[in-house]
């Protein structure tokens, strides 16, 4: 089963697009996990999710933020892997199929990656579309020194292991992308990860989201260079050339 895993703050006009997404999903071993964290007014889910035995409601009063959110779901997830969704983006129907899919035949060949992730398709808050949905590619096998580069990752395409999610959490601080610090804390012990180059995820981008403000991103993205080991040099270094990707990236 695959627990999928909804962090939702003051998120009431979006989430439900999320759930729908993936309740609306081919493969049905699911279960859905919406952390109500700090919301200034509580969720309401409409009655057909409240009815459906996979969904489920964690509520937390105090902000524990999207990295602390992501956790608690971990924790209480009963599925063999996670899934995690933001709530402002949303699947497609066969989203996890694929992924499923591709993670059977790795344990075919005998091969464990440490997640499985797909490209994703851009838009804007109110359905304005990005250069008229633009998809954002990605390379089929992902590697430490690769992903060092460029963050190829959105966290709402990984499914993974419960166990390496519990492995390695989401670190609970700020001005820092805690979701790329995982990923490259996984990857480099010698692991890798699949990418699957289908725009399965729709993912929103808003000028006021982390990712929409360029310079706190790079200044995240440091941070996280920081958070993994990496001297002040070699983060600077780095940090050249993840610009470049990125811009090669949006063009």
């Amino acid at each position: 089963m695959v627990s999928v895993i909804i962090p939702c703050h003051n998120n009431r006009g979006e989430v439900g697009h999320a759930v729908t997404s993936v309740l609306k999903q081919t493969y049905d071993k699911i279960e859905v996990i919406v952390v109500d964290n700090g919301s200034s007014e509580p969720l309401t889910l409409s009655e057909a999710y409240l009815s459906d035995p996979r969904v489920r409601v964690l509520t937390f009063k105090e902000p524990l933020g999207a990295a602390g959110a992501r956790n608690e779901g971990v924790k209480a997830a009963k599925g063999r892997y996670v899934a995690f969704l933001d709530a402002d983006d949303y699947w497609e129907a066969d989203k996890l199929s694929h992924q499923m899919k591709a993670l059977k035949r790795c344990a075919e060949k005998k091969t464990e990656p440490v997640l499985c992730f797909t490209a994703r398709r851009l838009y804007r808050s109110g359905g304005g579309r990005i250069k008229k949905g633009k998809v954002i590619h990605c390379d089929s096998v992902v590697d430490y020194k690769k992903l060092l580069k460029s963050n190829q990752i959105s966290c709402s395409s990984v499914v993974m292991k419960k166990k390496f999610a519990v492995r390695c959490p989401f670190p609970e601080q700020a001005d820092i992308h805690e979701d790329y610090a995982v990923w490259l804390k996984l990857l480099s012990a010698g692991g890798f990860a699949i990418g699957i180059d289908r725009p399965l995820l729709n993912y929103r981008v808003s000028p006021k989201s982390r990712s929409g403000n360029k310079l706190r991103s790079a200044r995240m993205t440091y941070n996280v260079y920081r958070f993994i080991g990496l001297g002040v040099v070699e983060s600077m270094g780095h940090m050249v050339t993840y610009m470049i990707e990125g811009i090669r990236k949006y063009l």
